[in-house]
């Protein structure tokens, strides 16, 4: 399928400076999100003397307390991981959330099993994400004997067009862009608020810090693409998951391994052999392709063209623990470094030692 005879571009960035870009970054991210309430990350190594004295400088504030339900915290099922981890910044102890996508599952081809049809019939609140991201979760609910309210997570969110069929509200990736989570945790705040009005205050103070975690989010990842040279803001993606990102923070999508908003689509011999011009044409210095796909065409496709491959970005989903995306704030802050660290030149973890840097990277 791929062309088998294509000329290496000569790799281009010299590691010093690509290092002190990464060292910048960690300093940022670390820094810019000091608000994050997150579980501590697993370690993964010792940290360089410099990043330990960077650590030194953070105070984490988590979110307000809040107080737990006499009668016992409230029912939330989501249908992503990442509605979950929203779900749980606002609820804190009010709330026991679950997903029904496990970790590194595709939200576009996810089949529910008998079992979710339990467990969304004993759920307070049903949280789904729409804009046909989940439309799989319309029967599963329609068939439960339920009564609890279903709230679309993405309700008023604006959103990029899409003229792709089974996107017709816009692209759903709409987490990529950390003002428009901020509508969300809204929503999500109301319908809990709505179910369990004692817990307002609750809701509504953790809401208030979140949405403020998010705006440090923001700002922390457009300082952290500002150290990329613009002629490298160029993403090829796995498939198109990113356009929020790269609309939000000044990047350009060159292109997608796989075409369109879905992953399950598959793409031709003439769309590979456009994108592998599209690559060499840009001077596009990785193919980024994500942890809860097979990256094997991306690997492929990264080999034919002489760039570097980035296998493990978060997307769809949440991480495990010790990744670094265990929290929606630790997926944009892992995504971020790694883009960074690509595009700046910088492809090899163990020299960059960004995970120990930024502090709660993948393994």
């Amino acid at each position: 399928m791929v062309r088998a005879e294509r000329s290496r571009r000569e790799r281009t960035g010299t590691q010093p400076v690509a290092w002190l870009l990464v060292v910048a970054l960690a300093t940022v991210l670390l820094l810019g999100t000091v608000a994050a309430q997150e579980n501590p990350p697993t370690p993964h190594g010792t940290a360089p003397a410099g990043a330990a004295a960077i650590a030194l400088l953070v105070t984490p504030s988590p979110l307000p307390e809040g107080t737990p339900r006499v009668e016992g915290p409230l029912s939330v099922v989501t249908t992503t991981t990442i509605l979950a981890d929203l779900a749980r910044q606002v609820g804190g102890p009010r709330v026991e959330v679950r997903s029904l996508l496990p970790i590194d599952a595709d939200a576009h081809d996810y089949e529910p099993a008998p079992a979710d049809v339990a467990v969304v019939e004993d759920a307070a609140v049903v949280v789904t994400h729409g804009l046909g991201l989940d439309a799989w979760a319309d029967d599963l609910i329609a068939n439960a004997d339920m009564d609890a309210p279903v709230v679309v997570a993405t309700e008023g969110v604006p959103t990029l067009t899409s003229e792709q069929e089974g996107f017709g509200d816009g692209d759903p990736h709409v987490w990529f862009d950390p003002t428009r989570v901020a509508t969300m945790v809204g929503t999500i705040a109301a319908a809990l608020t709505a179910v369990d009005p004692d817990g307002a205050g609750t809701y509504d103070a953790r809401t208030r810090a979140y949405q403020q975690q998010l705006t440090a989010l923001d700002t922390t990842i457009k300082t952290a693409i500002e150290t990329i040279p613009p002629e490298r803001r160029k993403l090829v993606t796995n498939h198109e998951a990113l356009a929020y990102y790269a609309d939000r923070y000044g990047l350009t999508i060159v292109g997608t391994v796989i075409p369109g908003l879905d992953t399950t689509a598959e793409p031709s011999a003439e769309e590979i052999d456009e994108l592998l011009d599209a690559i060499e044409r840009e001077a596009v210095p990785a193919i980024f392709a994500e942890a809860s796909a097979n990256p094997e065409l991306a690997r492929e496709l990264a080999d034919q063209a002489g760039v570097a491959l980035v296998p493990d970005l978060r997307t769809e989903s949440l991480g495990d623990s010790g990744s670094g995306a265990e929290t929606y704030l630790g997926l944009m802050r892992t995504n971020t470094v790694l883009i960074v660290e690509a595009l700046t030149g910088l492809r090899s973890r163990e020299d960059a030692r960004w995970v120990a840097v930024a502090g709660d990277g993948p393994s």
